[in-house]
């Protein structure tokens, strides 16, 4: 009986000092890609979606898709106040507000869409809308709250298919304070 209670002490003492939990694991945070073969996800799920349209059409849309889907290496996703903040590698943060209201935004090739996130059951949703398509983000934690998936859809009435892949990303520890990470609640 007291091998038992020794066995269970320790273990709740194990549970309390673990960094993340399902529970208190939050999306704000830094996080890097888990594979190198990002591209090539992203490559076949474009030749999937375009692979019923006819030749002429079929390289303007790959190519387009192509250059506006990278594999991005780092996504950064931060939240101060009512603003949501989302940056992907080296580009400008996008910010947007918390409460789920669109806002307009310009690419950098020119393009302007109307953007907005909403947060729910611990996963969040970013909307990109444009006069031609959609594309929406869907950011979610492992149960440890160490891995994030970033899920694609890109809908348009010009694709016979929508275009759809998923990457996977490692949160980034920062190493001074490793509990700094998972701090506060997921909105």
């Amino acid at each position: 009986m007291r091998y038992a209670i020794a066995v269970l002490t320790a273990l709740l003492m194990l549970s309390v000092t673990h960094p993340v939990s399902a529970q208190n694991a939050t999306l704000e945070g830094t996080f890097t890609a888990s594979t190198t073969e990002g591209q090539q996800q992203i490559e076949r799920a474009i030749e999937s979606a375009v692979a019923k349209m006819n030749f002429v059409t079929r390289p303007i849309a790959r190519g387009r898709l192509k250059k506006t889907n990278p594999a991005y290496q780092r996504i950064r996703i931060a939240q101060e106040g009512s603003q949501l903040s989302i940056q992907f590698d080296e580009r400008a943060p996008l910010q947007m507000p918390a409460d789920g209201r669109p806002v307009k935004w310009t690419r950098e090739d020119g393009e302007v869409f109307d953007v907005n996130a909403t947060r729910e059951s611990g996963a969040m949703t970013q909307t990109f809308k444009a006069e031609d398509g959609e594309r929406i983000n869907r950011f979610s934690l492992s149960p440890d709250g160490n891995a994030l998936t970033l899920e694609v859809t890109i809908t348009s009435p010009r694709l016979p298919a929508p275009v759809k892949y998923a990457l996977e990303y490692q949160r980034q520890v920062d190493r001074k304070n490793p509990h700094l990470e998972f701090t506060g609640n997921d909105r």
